[in-house]
């Protein structure tokens, strides 16, 4: 008996050492993702390429590694290909399509990011048991497929949670969180707090007891100027303002040792374009002086980054991927 309880103890620990080399840490992973674009308005329609942008293709992660990025995120909906009746199944076809685009983009060694992104049945009915229950059924089956792949694959709970409660938004972290402990022990997860995952919004949420979460919040703030193009950016008051913002964050960050991720961003090709080059300089440079790797949001029009099709990039490119060698070290 001491001898066969000896013999699981060495397995089990050569089990634990097996996972612990094959996970990378929230302190080093926003040390190594760097300057990152999203793939947006490709796989979160109800089709693919359904809004404006054609299909994901594999060339483009040989492109955005090639311009210097470090981290790509591809939103995606989940709603149209699951179940909508217990146990909710994920189309297969589905999962294989997903699974095919995040192996193009791990194997070309970049961060990549998933999430669960237009969904407004959990948003709008979540006081719904059986809403609920979907939700957890397809982070289950998602952390299911994914739990072999490379710890540079990023889970991300939900974006922006518009609809939810605080108290609601908390409850669903913390409980998909911890139906993705149960594949995925060491996985870097990605947590935000509600509304549109504003600044505010992540420091007021509630901090789950994980050593393996990073927090993300967005920032398409001024909306007036961001969103609808409306007016300038650029005065010193703005930039005080967005250092202000960074600085609270960053206190956030150190105060609950939680390395932070600055998730979606970004202003209308229709604002003022002085004003726009503006803001993305000083994103990159705040966000670059408080340690944060940042995501740009790329939709293929407004927002457009990427040219996918020419396979072109626009002036934004530049000002996104000239960062600090050596940016200031995570909590």
């Amino acid at each position: 008996m001491k001898k066969a309880l000896y013999f699981v103890l060495i397995v089990a620990s050569i089990s634990a050492i097996a996972q612990g080399a094959e996970s990378i840490t929230p302190r080093d992973a926003v040390k190594q993702m760097g300057s990152g674009i999203n793939i947006g308005n490709t796989l979160d329609p109800q089709d693919e390429g359904a809004w404006n942008n054609p299909q994901v293709q594999e060339y483009y992660f040989d492109d955005y590694k090639k311009a210097g990025f470090n981290s790509v995120k591809i939103p995606i909906t989940w709603d149209e290909h699951a179940g909508k009746t217990a146990p909710y199944t994920i189309n297969e076809k589905w999962l294989n399509r997903v699974e095919q685009i995040v192996d193009w983009g791990l194997s070309r060694d970049l961060f990549i990011v998933i999430d669960a992104h237009h969904e407004a049945w959990i948003k709008d009915n979540y006081k719904d048991q059986a809403q609920r229950d979907r939700f957890d059924s397809i982070w289950r089956q998602i952390s299911k497929r994914f739990k072999d792949k490379s710890p540079k694959l990023i889970f991300e709970i939900i974006n922006e949670p518009n609809g939810l409660s605080k108290e609601e938004t908390d409850d669903l972290n913390l409980r998909i969180l911890k139906i993705i402990r149960e594949t995925n022990p060491t996985r870097l997860v990605i947590i935000s707090g509600t509304e549109s995952s504003g600044p505010d919004q992540l420091i007021n949420t509630a901090v789950p007891k994980d050593d393996y979460i990073i927090g993300t919040f967005h920032m398409f703030e001024p909306a007036d100027f961001a969103r609808n193009g409306q007016g300038t950016w650029g005065s010193e008051d703005d930039k005080k303002a967005l250092k202000e913002t960074f600085d609270k964050v960053a206190k956030w960050s150190q105060e609950n040792k939680i390395p932070v991720l600055l998730g979606d961003f970004g202003v209308v090709a229709q604002a003022n374009a002085d004003s726009r080059k503006a803001f993305y300089a000083a994103m990159v440079a705040e966000a670059s002086a408080h340690g944060f790797p940042y995501i740009a949001w790329d939709d293929g029009a407004d927002f457009q980054i990427y040219k996918r099709a020419e396979r072109a990039w626009n002036e934004l490119k530049d000002i996104l991927i000239k960062t600090p060698a050596s940016p200031p070290a995570a909590p």
